[in-house]
């Protein structure tokens, strides 16, 4: 079928040349006599290649329709990412076995869970800090009083907390 689509394109490019007159004319000056095919990009190799696979698919072909269609593409392919969505340095593979974290926290009962800092105990911690102070500031302010009373000449007795 394509072998007979392509005689008719042959020779139907080639009728003009039956009509013109036999004696040759001289071609004029402006326009090249000679074209070169290898620049053209066509190759006959390729053409005789393409006609003998199309006449084998014919053959093989057993459909009544003998429907065929060829696409060619040309493009850039689509970059195709699977793991789009997993962090491979720092984390877990979705859909993966679970972690030693994710067991422990599965398997152990809320009420058993600690938390990372007792409150508690950091409350207790900041009230003996700010209880450390003012037992300090409370030091230095008797230690004052008695430098006061002593450059007035009183007789006491020195303070007894001690920094």
């Amino acid at each position: 079928m394509r072998a007979l689509a392509l005689l008719l394109l042959v020779l139907s490019a080639s009728a003009p040349a039956w009509a013109q007159d036999s004696e040759a004319r001289p071609a004029p000056a402006d326009q090249p006599t000679a074209i070169d095919a290898t620049k053209l990009g066509v190759s006959l190799a390729r053409i005789q290649k393409g006609l003998r696979v199309s006449e084998s698919r014919e053959k093989q072909s057993t459909t009544p329709l003998r429907i065929e269609f060829a696409v060619q593409v040309y493009g850039f392919a689509p970059r195709i990412d699977l793991l789009k969505d997993v962090d491979i340095l720092h984390g877990d593979a979705p859909n993966s076995a679970p972690t030693h974290r994710q067991i422990i926290d599965f398997l152990t009962p809320q009420i058993y869970r600690q938390q990372a800092a007792p409150i508690s105990a950091l409350a207790w911690w900041a009230g003996l800090k700010l209880w450390e102070k003012s037992k300090k500031s409370k030091c230095e302010q008797e230690i004052a009083d008695y430098r006061a009373m002593l450059m007035q000449g009183m007789n006491i007795a020195a303070p007894r907390c001690t920094q």
